[in-house]
C-alpha cells in the first residue's frame, strides 16, 4: 500500500509541475476577458479580406468559446465583427486580429500591419491596402473600430499583385 501511495504521489507531483501549454498569441488583459456586465457600447463593422483576388473567410465564433464572448468576436462567417463591450475603451482592427490569432492558437492569424497580413508579405510585386467605407486608410492595425452601431462601417483589406 505504501508503494502505491508513493507512486501516486510521484505521478500527481510530476503532473503538477509539467509545463502548461501556452497560446501562440497571448492577449493583453483588456482583451483577455469575457464580457460580463452591461454593454457600454455595441457596434457591427463589416470586415472583408481579399488575398490574391479571392475572398478570405472570416470564421464563425472568433473570440467566443464556452459561453465566453470577448469584446470583439464573430457569430457567423459573414465578416461582421461584433464590438460588444462592458469597458469604456477604444478597440482597433489590430485588436481583432490578436483575438483571432489567440482563438485559433495561430500566431500567423494575428499578423496584420502595413507590410503583412497573415503570411502574405508586401514586396516588389505585392501590395497591401485598406479602405474604410471606400476611403484608403494608412493606419492598418491602428484603425479604430466604431463605437456606434448607427452607421455601417465596412473595412476592406486587399493583398495582391502590385499595381503601377
Amino acid at each position: 500500500m505504501t508503494v502505491v501511495a508513493v507512486i501516486i504521489t510521484a505521478i500527481v507531483g510530476a503532473v503538477a509541475f509539467l509545463p502548461r501549454s501556452s497560446n501562440a498569441v497571448p492577449l493583453p488583459s483588456y482583451l483577455d476577458r469575457c464580457v460580463t456586465g452591461s454593454l457600454i457600447y455595441h457596434s457591427h463593422p463589416n470586415l472583408v479580406i481579399n488575398i490574391n483576388g479571392a475572398g478570405y473567410t472570416i470564421p464563425t465564433n472568433i473570440g467566443s468559446e464556452g459561453g465566453c464572448h470577448r469584446s470583439l468576436h464573430t457569430h457567423d462567417a459573414t465578416g461582421t465583427v461584433h464590438v460588444e463591450t462592458d469597458q469604456d475603451r477604444d478597440y482597433t482592427l489590430g485588436d481583432f486580429f490578436l483575438i483571432w490569432g489567440n482563438w485559433a492558437n495561430d500566431a500567423n492569424l494575428a499578423i496584420f500591419n502595413s507590410t503583412q497580413i497573415f503570411t502574405n508579405r508586401v514586396d516588389a510585386s505585392h501590395s497591401l491596402t485598406v479602405t474604410v467605407n471606400g476611403t484608403p486608410d494608412p493606419r492598418f492595425q491602428m484603425i479604430p473600430l466604431p463605437k456606434t452601431g448607427g452607421t455601417t462601417t465596412t473595412i476592406v483589406i486587399t493583398y495582391g499583385p502590385a499595381t503601377s
